[in-house]
């Protein structure tokens, strides 16, 4: 009768530890996938995890967003005139914890330099500086670079990965610059990234509201599917 009970028991044990390593096999590939789904999140290839940004509901305005303090304003890139340049699709490096991450979308790259009707101000860099800072921290932005200089060999790795980053302009805001401040803001609706670097006389700019690539390009003579549609209902 012993031995029944104890056989019994011996088979009740190695049921729930087989039970047991079955269930804890399933909650690690659980864990497995929830990481591989928060992974693939990143819309970078070294980071930018989104869903680790909050979303802010205090963000408005329309594109490019931003209105200078008093005797500053938006030039061209590298040049004294024009407004800024805004591109429907384009592409910018941005500063990732020591890092080169590359993003794209719609942008608006420019200079911000003191305006031709205020020649006598002189320009402050802090004055910019701070002045983002306070803003975009009042509707719900985030920080991610402040000054913070790039990893050893990181210069080489995107001279060998994309030689022609800085003559196609994707390294406006932060090329040859150290004082490189960076900023995410979120909503439920979009993400935008605003990054520049601080001169004594100038500042370089990139507001992108990041995006996925959609081709527009469609062979000479080849109907829409709008069209194909609109010529099934007749």
């Amino acid at each position: 009768m012993k031995n029944i009970i104890l056989t019994s028991a011996l088979t009740t044990l190695t049921l729930w530890s087989c039970s047991k390593k079955d269930q804890d096999q399933i909650e690690q590939k659980t864990e497995n996938m929830q990481s591989e789904e928060n992974s693939s999140e990143a819309i970078s290839d070294t980071g930018y995890n989104i869903s680790k940004i909050p979303v802010t509901d205090k963000f408005h305005g329309t594109f490019p967003y931003f209105q200078l303090p008093e005797g500053y304003t938006f030039t061209d890139p590298n040049s004294y005139h024009g407004n800024g340049q805004t591109k429907d699709f384009d592409k910018e490096y941005f500063y990732d914890h020591g890092s080169y991450t590359p993003m794209e979308g719609k942008t608006f790259k420019a200079e911000i330099r003191i305006s031709e009707e205020f020649k006598d101000k002189k320009f402050s860099p802090l004055e910019i500086q701070k002045s983002f800072d306070e803003l975009i921290k009042n509707v719900g932005g985030i920080k991610i670079n402040a000054g913070e200089p790039l990893i050893d060999n990181e210069v080489e790795r995107i001279k060998k990965r994309e030689p022609e980053a800085y003559n196609l302009g994707y390294m406006h805001s932060c090329n040859n610059w150290k004082n490189v401040n960076t900023y995410i803001i979120r909503t439920s609706e979009k993400t935008v990234f605003v990054q520049y670097n601080l001169g004594k006389e100038q500042t370089s700019i990139t507001v992108l509201e990041a995006k996925p690539f959609e081709n527009r390009m469609s062979l000479v003579g080849e109907k829409s599917n709008t069209d194909s549609l609109e010529t099934k209902k007749k």
